[in-house]
């Protein structure tokens, strides 16, 4: 059974939905209880949620602006998962939606009221969502008495260095299909002591990796692509042949993530790899590296993600 049941309103499934995947997504799917998705064929079904409630060890409460129109209704089922968790001593963890108001014991049947004392937490609707499940992840990780499960991305140790060569294996094989020089290219992966080679008898963009930032699951690669040629022109045009590819696919796709070590069939990283420009100055970071003569230089950063989870079907509660 799950160990975190989500109670919410039909009006409030979009939320829900989002919640739900956000949880998943840290604690497992087998860990978070969502209505009929996981209820099995041929179940009585007052039987399992009941079941499904006393074998949790929290129910996360959803509460929209629509909550309390049919709360006093003694067979509204959000108002009996609550009572349930209650006879069964789980905890209950009110989660407001947007600006919704926590409502008042006076406004909740006498069999729930104690959760209008508890410290709610609010969950936005809009970009503010990600930030505020961050900040709830805490209650609910003392509540359970473990914490969320690493995700993909940070548990993978060769996530960093796939990343890197994905993104030089992506843009070595787009440039294999274009015509004239760009075609023969290298594409390399270079640490500090490579940027100390200043030779350009070969045409040649290097990624340099300089800083790994930690945001919660994801992880931020910062980098800087480096051009190399015998003149000026050829560095201009290789940049900005990079400079559109980046900005037309900055997803890199999943195939280009693979080790080469891997069984061939075998699938691709559970995670994105999206690149973007960086608004740090390359001429800076290449300072800090070597006094060798500054190479045009592009600054990107690229967000390792985990991919995101089906949402399952919703309630009709």
């Amino acid at each position: 059974m799950a160990t975190i049941f989500l109670s919410y309103r039909r009006t409030d499934s979009p939320q829900a939905c989002r919640v739900y995947e956000w949880l998943v997504q840290r604690f497992g799917n087998d860990a978070v209880f969502m209505d009929v998705a996981g209820i099995p064929f041929a179940v009585s079904f007052p039987d399992f949620i009941s079941q499904s409630i006393s074998d949790s060890k929290i129910l996360v409460a959803l509460i929209g602006a629509q909550w309390l129109t049919k709360i006093h209704e003694v067979d509204d089922p959000v108002r009996i998962e609550i009572e349930l968790a209650i006879i069964n001593q789980v905890p209950v963890l009110p989660v407001l939606i947007g600006t919704t108001p926590m409502p008042g014991p006076d406004e909740l049947p006498a069999s729930i009221s104690t959760i209008a004392r508890q410290n709610a937490a609010t969950v936005g609707v809009s970009h503010d969502f990600h930030t505020h499940m961050q900040a709830l992840l805490p209650k609910i990780e003392s509540i359970l008495g473990t914490l969320a499960r690493q995700s993909v991305v940070t548990s993978d140790p060769t996530m960093i260095r796939r990343a890197c060569l994905g993104i030089t294996r992506y843009l070595s094989d787009e440039a294999s299909q274009s015509e004239g020089w760009i075609a023969v290219t290298q594409w390399l992966v270079v640490g500090s002591n490579d940027l100390l080679d200043t030779s350009t008898h070969l045409t040649k963009s290097t990624l340099f990796l300089h800083r790994v930032a930690r945001l919660a699951e994801l992880l931020e690669l910062h980098f800087i692509l480096s051009f190399w040629s015998q003149n000026a022109s050829d560095e201009q045009l290789l940049a900005g042949w990079v400079t559109r590819q980046l900005e037309q696919t900055p997803l890199i796709p999943g195939e280009f993530l693979m080790d080469q070590s891997y069984p061939r069939g075998m699938s691709a990283p559970d995670c994105d790899v999206k690149i973007r420009g960086s608004d740090q100055d390359p001429r800076q970071i290449w300072k800090m590296l070597t006094d060798a003569p500054l190479r045009l230089s592009l600054a990107y950063v690229a967000t390792v993600s985990p991919k995101s989870v089906p949402a399952r079907a919703t309630s009709n509660v």
